[in-house]
């Protein structure tokens, strides 16, 4: 198998500092990498270029000096041109030198995004991400925290994070001040209330395991956010004796992932998912049978009959899910 490792400056910050690339080979990358960090020693590509080499040396020790190789690679400042730059230059390299993989050195997530471009011309069997440590005193940490305000407030793939949504957020708040319009504050103060909770989600990383079971199904994913946000409002206003949301709409938001997870897994493979049906019975019941009893303190009588309910429901999916797996056999 032949490796290729591959640095790519996917926004050009290279060729943008007058060095030409495509560059192949150790010995010419590692010329790059000394030219470079002596007119830019304060820029990540360097070091970036660096760390490429030393991969491939470690690579070579591996796997002998033919079957692995190092490059590097430009793209554009313009986003919608980089991705086609870096192919560009990266067919020049595989004519050169015709790798089976590629082991992608990046050394941030704006380079990563050239992945997906990379992969349709070689797999892309790793991706190493090169942070630069450094210790530095207060003067000098305040330049390096205006730089990157800078660089996130200009740049047009960063600033519509750090400025249009923000921007956004003051203006709805603004407005409903301005107007005295509740609703206008209420529709803030839930996406408000539901940008805490994608938080919360990522932090404690339910996100993380939510999008690796989800990977497949992007919508199904998005919808399951939606459905555990309102499951989680409705029950925290239940212990706050609040109810205005209806009852309904949580029998909703407890099936709906489940139906989609059906619908995107047909629409992917042409075959109905059964554990996305009796996954969504079995939540859909527990919302209908269990909560009320579990709410409205009922007795054992009560009790008994809604989970007995709850159990025969689940049992009925069972069958009709076996029974439609022999019709399909048939």
């Amino acid at each position: 198998m032949r490796v290729l490792v591959l640095y790519v400056d996917r926004d050009g910050d290279i060729k943008a500092q007058g060095f030409d690339t495509p560059v192949l080979g150790r010995d010419e990358v590692l010329r790059l990498a000394i030219r470079y960090i002596l007119a830019n020693p304060d820029d990540s590509d360097a070091n970036a270029i660096f760390a490429a080499v030393k991969i491939h040396d470690r690579l070579v020790a591996e796997h002998g000096s033919d079957n692995v190789n190092v490059a590097v690679v430009s793209g554009s400042p313009d986003p919608a041109l980089a991705d086609i730059a870096v192919l560009r230059e990266l067919e020049q390299v595989l004519t050169q030198y015709d790798a089976d993989v590629i082991y992608f050195v990046s050394d941030g997530p704006s380079d990563e995004a050239a992945v997906a471009a990379i992969q349709t011309k070689r797999p892309v069997v790793s991706v190493y991400r090169v942070v630069v440590k450094q210790a530095r005193g207060v003067e000098e940490t305040v330049t390096l925290f205006r730089y990157y305000l800078n660089k996130a407030i200009k740049e047009p793939e960063y600033r519509r994070y750090t400025v249009g949504v923000p921007a956004f957020l003051a203006f709805v708040a603004l407005l409903g001040t301005a107007f005295n319009t509740e609703l206008v504050r209420y529709i803030l103060n839930m996406l408000l209330l539901f940008i805490s909770f994608f938080i919360t989600l990522y932090g404690f990383g339910i996100y993380d395991f939510l999008r690796d079971l989800l990977k497949k199904y992007e919508i199904t994913f998005i919808l399951t956010l939606v459905s555990l946000f309102i499951i989680v409002v409705y029950l925290a206003m239940l212990i706050l004796g609040e109810r205005w949301m209806p009852y309904y709409i949580l029998l909703v938001a407890s099936a709906v992932p489940f139906l989609s997870y059906m619908v995107e897994g047909y629409l992917a493979t042409g075959r109905l998912r059964y554990g996305g049906v009796v996954g969504g019975a079995a939540t859909f019941f527990f919302f209908y049978f269990i909560m009320p009893v579990i709410l409205e303190r009922r007795g054992l009588v009560e009790t008994l009959t809604a989970v007995g309910l709850f159990a025969a429901s689940i049992a009925v999916v069972v069958v009709v899910v076996q029974v439609l797996r022999r019709v399909r056999r048939r």
